[in-house]
């Protein structure tokens, strides 16, 4: 027989193997709830403590200023498919993280929802080791965005229609990971990252389409974008903008007017290894210095393949293409390394 404290043991020893079997139980700081039975939201709420929660209705054409706000670490917002939808008013929002003081939001994310009619849908602000996953933004003006957020996840969202702009970073946004996102007929911009702190951000198997400029970077450095499939947008697909030091590779780039658009003092940036087909311009660069384009395919551009407009001290070598009108045309440009290029008609 047993004594008490072997009782106590196997009792002990029952429920963990319970746990670990039914996995309806999780433990975060030390407090034990229930995984399948999240805290429901039906309206628009403020939520101020840890803990899984869930959208079970439609919220609509609610005139609140934020419609949902996380002001709190370890927060996991479940939409379960549900809208979140507002009135279109200037300075609104829908779904907002954003801490009551000057600290961080640790370990929150939000998915499954579909955030519309917002000024800004779905707004993180200085939280760190988030995600954003499954949503999809429409009708706002911003659709996703983040401000000073760090080694976050934004995976698997469309961002569509928005007036202004579907997925921006700004600030401060650092290491986050932009992977397998759509992005497609928003006014202005598909995915916008802006100011000098947004850096060491991977933009990887994102799709930007029918927008007017598909993937833009305004002096935001060492980013790197690869496998982003732009194609259909209005001016360029690609545009950089006083950026640095970014690496763009093995995307494919199919659009309006220019491919790869390289402008304003743009500098020390890579472009290598790219199918650049069907657009005015491949691979355009205008008062953009020391940058270097190798290796790309540029194929069926109706104008030039490459084109160096006030740019100085490039490295152009390797790239092939056929049924470009031109192929590698330099004016005012001084410098320039142009080698091993076979992209003529």
């Amino acid at each position: 027989m047993l004594d008490p404290a072997g009782y106590w043991k196997a009792f002990v020893l029952i429920a963990l193997f319970s746990v670990a079997v039914s996995g309806l139980w999780l433990v975060s700081d030390g407090i034990v709830t229930d995984a399948q039975h999240p805290r429901a939201i039906d309206s628009c709420t403020t939520i101020t403590e840890p803990g899984r929660y869930a959208l079970t209705a439609d919220i609509t054409e609610s005139e609140a200023d934020t419609c949902i706000r996380i002001q709190t670490r370890g927060v996991h917002l479940d939409g379960r498919g549900h809208r979140v939808d507002g009135v279109g008013e200037f300075g609104t929002a829908g779904v907002v993280v954003r801490s009551t003081d000057d600290r961080p939001v640790e370990n929150v994310s939000v998915r499954n929802v579909t955030v519309t009619d917002w000024d800004d849908g779905i707004r993180y602000i200085g939280v760190v080791d988030g995600a954003v996953v499954s949503t999809t933004t429409e009708n706002n003006r911003v659709g996703l965005s983040l401000l000073d957020a760090y080694d976050t996840r934004v995976a698997n969202n469309v961002a569509h229609e928005n007036r202004l702009r579907g997925i921006s970073l700004f600030e401060s946004s650092a290491n986050n990971t932009i992977v397998n996102n759509t992005a497609t007929d928003n006014a202005l911009f598909g995915i916008h990252l802006v100011e000098g702190g947004v850096r060491n951000n991977t933009l990887v198997g994102n799709t930007a389409s029918n927008n007017e400029f598909g993937i833009v970077l305004i002096d935001a450095h060492d980013n790197t974008l690869a496998e982003n499939t732009v194609r259909g947008n209005r001016i360029a697909g690609i545009w950089l903008s006083a950026a640095r030091d970014n690496q763009l590779s093995r995307n494919t780039v199919s659009n309006r007017f220019y491919g790869i658009f390289l402008a304003d003092r743009s500098a020390k940036n890579g472009v290598s290894d790219n199918e650049v087909v069907s657009n005015t311009v491949g691979i355009r660069l205008r008062s953009s210095d020391r940058n270097r384009i190798v290796n790309n395919s540029v194929r069926s551009s109706s104008d030039n393949a490459i084109l160096l407009i006030s740019s100085d001290d490039n490295v152009v070598t390797g790239n092939v293409g056929s049924d470009n009108t031109r192929g590698v045309t330099l004016t005012r440009s001084t410098g320039n390394s142009v080698e091993n290029n076979t992209v003529s008609e």
